[in-house]
């Protein structure tokens, strides 16, 4: 439903007040909280303990009144060969796709989607590509994950919906990608990790092809917050001689939020679809939204038929902005800080993985700043952390220990914690899927 001039894929939404929009949200909330109570036991259950009705939740603030669901509740549910779990609220003869979260912290959770919750998906992805500088006609390669997830099927029909001639090629056969996109007489864009392009770029020099002259222009990409730190986007860029583009989503609500042209944040592009709260993730305080904030988003569904979510905790951190922006899009604004889940603690000091990533950076481009932390025992962590780094090709072997002690160095100084670092060669880390940068193995986690 492209707008002209061609600023915005939905400009009455993307350009609504914020009385207009908290409007449009207490009447969307009214009605998803009656539905959801009407055709769920779970959320029947989960009022009335909360000692609340459905007819009590009216507006947004009244949300504080229901306790906090996690992905971990409705995963668990599913472990007995439920197909859909506790939230499940519409019948199975209307659900016509079930796709499943990445398991990134556990059980991969399965959701159900109906056909307004396929072509909700579809709006909002589309509002977030289009921010992002995706038009109809573009040629795009989709290489995210078909298998189960949401970014593979469901965000290939998001590029569908606004009209991109997209190519649905998935993981896997890098060395084919690349030649397939040199073949093509017009440039073309990619959707996938941004770890993914770095990982891309190495199989080129191991091709001997310069990926300049594949002809790959603009990239699309989410899964992983790479693009906020500092020098990443700009080495993709320099790589590939593309624009790069950030995008954030999540699998079970889609809620793309796309970066416009400013590149000042991702806007949100949930509105109408979904509310977001910000809380204090200690303590679960709600938090104004006032620019420059930090806190945790939470999720309730506002127009979700199948499997609607109620107050979930994402664990995702952020900074919101709410000045305006000059692209004309009236949204709040994010960036990531990181995932409490990712956090570990070395001696009493929270250290992120962006943070370790940033840091890396600085480095370039004797490291890619590619990482994976392994953390094998439960905490507490008093002792140095195992820490494996990419090191460029064209760095000697011979400079290896220094550059090693160099990291651990770096890494002491600036975010105070030690950590034992092991070198290994380019495209070592960095894959065709999603990079998980810490995995605890005494949990089961397995290093990918």
């Amino acid at each position: 439903m492209a707008t002209m001039p061609d600023r915005f894929w939905n400009e009455a939404i993307e350009t609504l007040s914020p009385g207009e929009v908290r409007r449009l949200e207490n009447e969307r909330l009214t009605e998803q909280v009656a539905y959801d109570v009407a055709t769920s036991p779970f959320y029947r259950a989960k009022l009335d303990r909360a000692g609340v009705t459905a007819d009590e939740i009216r507006h947004v603030e009244d949300l504080a009144r229901i306790p906090f669901m996690e992905k971990g509740e409705v995963a668990d549910s599913q472990a007995d060969g439920t197909l859909l779990g506790i939230n499940q609220c519409a019948p199975l003869d209307t659900i016509v796709r079930i796709q499943a979260t990445g398991g990134t912290t556990g059980q991969p959770m399965r959701i159900g989607l109906t056909r307004r919750d396929i072509a909700d998906y579809g709006e909002v992805g589309a509002r977030a590509l289009w921010a992002m500088g995706c038009r109809p006609g573009d040629i795009v390669f989709e290489c995210m994950n078909y298998n189960l997830y949401a970014g593979g099927l469901s965000d290939h029909l998001t590029f569908e919906t606004l009209g991109a001639a997209t190519i649905p090629f998935g993981v896997g056969h890098s060395e084919r990608l690349l030649r397939m996109m040199a073949g093509l007489r017009d440039p073309v864009g990619i959707w996938a990790t941004p770890s993914y392009a770095v990982r891309l770029a190495e199989v080129a020099a191991q091709l001997g092809i310069e990926p300049r002259s594949v002809g790959l222009r603009r990239g699309y990409f989410s899964g992983e917050a790479g693009l906020q730190v500092p020098g990443y986007r700009e080495r993709i860029q320099d790589t590939w001689g593309m624009v790069a583009r950030d995008q954030y989503g999540t699998g079970e609500l889609g809620l793309h939020s796309g970066e416009c042209e400013e590149q000042n944040g991702v806007h949100f592009g949930g509105v109408g679809i979904a509310i977001a709260e910000l809380i204090d993730p200690d303590s679960g305080e709600v938090l104004p939204f006032t620019d420059g904030r930090q806190g945790e988003v939470v999720y309730t569904s506002i127009r979700r038929q199948a499997c609607p979510l109620l107050r979930m905790r994402s664990h995702d951190l952020m900074q919101v902005f709410t000045e305006p922006c000059p692209c004309g899009r009236t949204s709040f604004r994010f960036r990531i800080l990181g995932r409490s889940d990712d956090m570990f603690i070395v001696k009493g000091v929270n250290v992120f993985p962006l943070s370790v990533q940033a840091v890396l950076m600085r480095l370039a481009p004797r490291v890619t700043g590619e990482f994976r932390v392994v953390i094998d025992r439960p905490p507490p962590i008093d002792y140095p952390v195992p820490l494996t780094v990419e090191v460029a090709r064209d760095v000697p072997t011979a400079q290896h220990e220094a550059l090693a002690r160099e990291v651990a160095t770096r890494l002491q100084a600036e975010l105070n914690f030690t950590a034992a670092v092991t070198l290994v060669g380019p495209g070592t880390i960095a894959t065709e899927v999603k990079t998980r940068r810490v995995v605890r193995t005494y949990r089961g986690e397995v290093v990918q």
